[in-house]
């Protein structure tokens, strides 16, 4: 009798055994050709990842780039008064035009805003006369440029022209320039430059205003700061 309750035993946890092994080898994935399929397209997702990331990094904003501007120029200009009768007259009355002596403009600017587009910023010029009388003036002013996918960069200004000598006075001054790439980062530049001032009254006058324009040309050395 406890013959039999043993065989009786080990028979049941046989089949108890024989079941569990059962549920744990349908518990696992079957290998086969459509589990290496699975395997073999996990790759490719990621690539596809990759190659999506790297367009929604192309197609984003570029965000705000920065451009500094240097100058170095001569140049020479036309008064439209001439009350004092300057060695430089070229007509027969006070009203006649007169040349101003020649001079040399170191210049920098920084401006802000897209790589191919108008970009707004600043400007810091200072003058002297290379002939004549000493004259010096300081020049901060408003500054704005464009440049697109050409070698041209257009750019203007607008501010407050400061004569530190012989006479101290302060007028208006406007520009408007041009810059040819010759190298990277090396231009041609020339300008067109309007000032305005106010000088001491005389038999004619109570105040005198001296419309001055000047041309000048010389290098510019651009440097952009990309984002």
């Amino acid at each position: 009798m406890a013959m039999l309750e043993l065989r009786t035993g080990l028979a049941l946890m046989a089949v108890l055994l024989g079941a569990s092994s059962g549920r744990a080898a349908m518990a696992q994935p079957a290998a086969g050709p459509g589990a290496e399929a699975v395997s073999a397209s996990r790759p490719g997702e990621e690539r596809g990842d990759t190659e999506l990331d790297a367009y929604r990094a192309l197609a984003r904003p570029p965000g705000t780039a920065g451009r500094v501007v240097s100058t170095v120029a001569m140049g020479k200009g036309i008064r439209f008064n001439n009350p004092y009768r300057l060695q430089t007259q070229l007509g027969e009355t006070a009203e006649s035009l007169s040349l101003t002596a020649g001079y040399i403009d170191l210049g920098v600017a920084l401006a802000l805003g897209p790589a191919d587009g108008v970009q707004h910023g600043g400007a810091l010029r200072f003058s002297f006369a290379v002939d004549g009388v000493p004259q010096e003036s300081l020049t901060p002013s408003y500054f704005v440029a464009y440049r697109g996918l050409s070698r041209m960069l257009g750019y203007g200004r607008l501010g407050a022209a400061i004569l530190i000598q012989p006479d101290a006075n302060v007028g208006g001054e406007l520009a408007l320039g041009l810059g040819y790439s010759l190298l990277a980062g090396v231009a041609l530049s020339g300008e067109i430059v309007g000032n305005l001032f106010y000088g001491a009254a005389t038999y004619d006058a109570a105040y005198t205003v001296y419309p001055v324009v000047s041309a000048q040309i010389g290098l510019m050395i651009d440097r952009e700061l990309l984002p």
